[in-house]
């Protein structure tokens, strides 16, 4: 192990809370292209941290678990949750920005608690944005701690108009089940079936079916992980409706990806 991997490696909250009052986060955004237009539709919010001590980026999979254990993610997902309605909001200012344009924050389960409805529509009406423009997040896994919760809270979502997403469907055991009972605009599909997709027919066969299952629902799919033209070209031919992956962009810091949004329609 390097000495870079062992610093991180030693990490404790108290890391987390110096950092945050630092300002050492910031927040990245991957491209979410429309399947149909070749535009970019939206983005997912992804959270990076600049540094501890001078030793360089520490990776989300080294801080995001210290974050779960300790609960401090409350707090750090208050701070995204904040730090990307801003940024919705100054991105509106002037700009062309189509109507359905939305950026995705990623939930903690331990954020999915009664008063999050309330944080989020504080949030969304200081900043004068349609509630639409905002698209939660809830990893499939999460939704095995506490159904009833999980339904009650995303619910409350829906009521104010802010779009709630299902990431990495497919990876759990009842996934059928969380379709009937989460009232979700969005599924995210596991880069899992993204990657095997056309080596495993299996696979292939699963994906093909949950997207059409996802559209007779009335709801949108989004395919994680694109890196080939070939994976890019076997979702559209299943009716995908949005997709992302390194094969147009990681994500990017917000300047970054703000100059992606003047460009003209990409070639894909």
């Amino acid at each position: 192990m390097s000495m870079h991997d062992q610093a991180h490696s030693v990490l404790t909250q108290e890391n987390l809370v110096v950092a945050l009052r630092n300002r050492e986060f910031s927040m990245h955004y991957q491209p979410q292209l429309s399947c149909r237009t070749s535009r970019i539709a939206g983005a997912e919010a992804l959270m990076r941290w600049d540094g501890v001590g001078g030793g360089g980026a520490v990776s989300p999979a080294s801080f995001i678990p210290l974050a779960e254990q300790s609960g401090f993610i409350v707090e750090l997902g208050d701070w995204s949750m904040a730090s990307v309605v801003r940024t919705m909001a100054a991105w509106r200012v002037g700009t062309g920005l189509p109507a359905d344009f939305r950026l995705a924050i990623n939930l903690s389960g331990r954020q999915i608690v009664p008063e999050l409805p309330g944080k989020v529509e504080k949030l969304i009406l200081e900043a004068g944005l349609e509630p639409a423009c905002i698209e939660l997040e809830i990893t499939e896994s999460y939704l095995f701690h506490d159904l009833p919760a999980m339904v009650a809270v995303t619910r409350q979502l829906r009521r104010l108009g802010v779009r709630v997403a299902i990431d990495d469907f497919g990876t759990g055991f009842s996934v059928l089940e969380h379709l009937r009972h989460i009232p979700a605009t969005t599924i995210k599909i596991d880069c899992s079936f993204t990657r095997q997709m056309l080596e495993i027919e299996r696979d292939h066969i699963i994906m093909r079916n949950l997207i059409r299952m996802v559209r007779d629902l009335g709801m949108e799919s989004v395919c994680e992980g694109v890196e080939t033209m070939a994976q890019l070209e076997a979702v559209k031919d299943m009716g995908a409706d949005y997709w992302q992956g390194f094969l147009f962009s990681p994500a990017l810091p917000g300047s970054e990806f703000r100059s992606l949004l003047d460009a003209p329609d990409f070639d894909f």
